[in-house]
């Protein structure tokens, strides 16, 4: 079947609509909590909902892969804090280079307890160790004479979490959404 400029153009919205939702993923499920009473807490987490405007805004002719997590361990409960018997959560945008690495982690919330920073840099120094394959961005292109050309390239993106650290019959635990 050979299509006309008029099907052509008709078929590109859905062809790219069919790729788009192949792309679609569940999010990265979080590692179960510690089941062992230690002194030394783990913390488990999860990455939060995003919202349309949270995504990557693509272009008609583009399609992602990739930007799932390879290694990606959870903080761990700031073992100066257990005795302190504290619990809360703390929300951090995780920002991913081009290659897969984690560039920054920065703090979401707007206000901090007293032991706001020691949680957060649990956070951090745990998160700047992750690792994710990289988000390819596939570029279709259409030259005058009708052929399709591809380009791929690796782009940026972030993800949100939030990590809930707390004590459960005196024993720490973190566990997180995303």
């Amino acid at each position: 079947m050979k299509l006309t400029g008029t099907s052509l153009s008709a078929a590109i919205p859905v062809a790219v609509m069919l790729a788009l939702a192949g792309c679609a993923h569940d999010r990265p499920a979080a590692p179960p909590a510690s089941s062992g009473a230690t002194k030394d807490a783990k913390v488990s987490y999860e990455a939060m909902p995003e919202t349309d405007t949270d995504r990557y805004q693509m272009t008609k002719s583009q399609h992602t892969f990739g930007a799932q997590p390879i290694d990606n361990p959870p903080p761990t409960y700031p073992p100066e804090l257990v005795s302190a018997n504290l619990g809360t959560t703390i929300h951090a945008k995780v920002i991913v280079d081009g290659d897969g690495k984690v560039t920054d982690v920065r703090d979401l919330d707007t206000m901090g307890g007293e032991h706001h920073a020691a949680f957060f840099a649990a956070v951090r120094d745990a998160v700047l160790r992750w690792r994710y394959t990289p988000m390819t961005v596939v570029q279709d292109h259409e030259d005058a004479k009708g052929n399709f050309n591809t380009t791929r390239s690796t782009a940026p993106f972030s993800l949100d979490y939030a990590f809930r650290f707390e004590l459960k019959d005196g024993v720490p635990s973190v566990s997180a959404t995303r």
